[in-house]
């Protein structure tokens, strides 16, 4: 078996995670109008586009979302081992683990929020008691989606766990709006407040309310429609494992779940699961990388 390097892998992912950055028509909507003022919803496209509500710059209670700042400063400045512990931290949401790196690099909020001039973002010593707004949050994600160095978050926030290391169910909030394969959510401790971000094919999806997590979902269902991502497409006749999106220019598709076995072994971090399954990709592109 040939061997693949971490740069390729990560060139393949962000390639595969590139074709899909552009929105797609229908792709995502949201209706403002729709929300409560008890929630502030940003819906960020690729290409700079955004729809808001009219207080998604309102700076509110940052919650676990502030593990977004943190992780990025970490994987870019951190120790070797702290960096290793970023993808969990998201995965989870650890809280232990984000104080503990929180306490050894207190500047990494901070300086986080000067480099992406998070205007609507404050940090008062500790990574839980800061604030930020659903629309620094949702820049700062479309800002960093295609940094290899990010490349944990992203795989933590693709592989959530069910349940967070406090026992919290992690399965509300934007997570539900369909298209989106990766959330990372946040709540009070007295389950007052409630935050998500999501990523879906070319945009990033941001949510913050001040009430349960069921008012949370139920106004982000009221608000937000998307499309899954398409179909894994049939095998060609020809047996390649290729096919033609209908309605496209009949330019050779593969999926998304296609590349991801063609990484498995190439992967031991898991990279690959930021990528969607029935994401349609070029199939010369796919077939660039070396099989299993």
């Amino acid at each position: 078996m040939k061997r693949v390097s971490t740069a390729t892998v990560l060139a393949a992912l962000l390639s595969a995670l590139t074709l899909l950055a552009a929105p797609a028509a229908g792709a995502a909507h949201l209706d403002p109008n729709a929300v409560p003022p008890r929630t502030q919803i940003t819906l960020q496209f690729d290409d700079g586009t955004r729809i808001a509500t009219a207080n998604s710059g309102e700076s509110r209670p940052v919650l676990s979302l502030s593990k977004l700042y943190l992780a990025h400063w970490v994987l870019h400045h951190g120790a070797p081992a702290d960096k290793a512990r970023v993808e969990h931290m998201i995965r989870v949401s650890d809280d232990a683990v984000a104080s503990d790196l929180d306490a050894t690099y207190p500047q990494a909020i901070p300086e986080t929020i000067s480099a992406f001039g998070l205007t609507q973002t404050s940090y008062n010593g500790y990574w839980g008691a800061g604030t930020t707004s659903s629309d620094d949050v949702a820049r700062f994600l479309s800002e960093i989606r295609h940094d290899p160095v990010a490349a944990p978050i992203f795989t933590g926030m693709a592989t959530a766990a069910p349940t967070a290391a406090d026992g919290y169910a992690q399965n509300f909030g934007t997570a539900v709006v369909p298209g989106t394969f990766g959330t990372k959510f946040g709540w009070s401790n007295n389950r007052d407040v409630h935050a998500t971000a999501s990523l879906g094919p070319g945009w990033v999806l941001v949510a913050n309310t001040y009430g349960g997590s069921a008012a949370h979902t139920a106004d982000v269902r009221a608000a937000v429609t998307g499309d899954p991502a398409p179909g894994v497409p049939a095998p060609s006749p020809g047996g390649n494992g290729s096919a033609v999106e209908p309605g496209s220019s009949g330019t050779p598709t593969a999926s998304g779940a296609q590349l991801k076995d063609r990484l498995a072994c190439h992967d031991p971090h898991n990279l690959r699961q930021a990528i969607p399954d029935g994401a349609l990709l070029p199939v010369d592109a796919v077939n660039a990388v070396p099989g299993c």
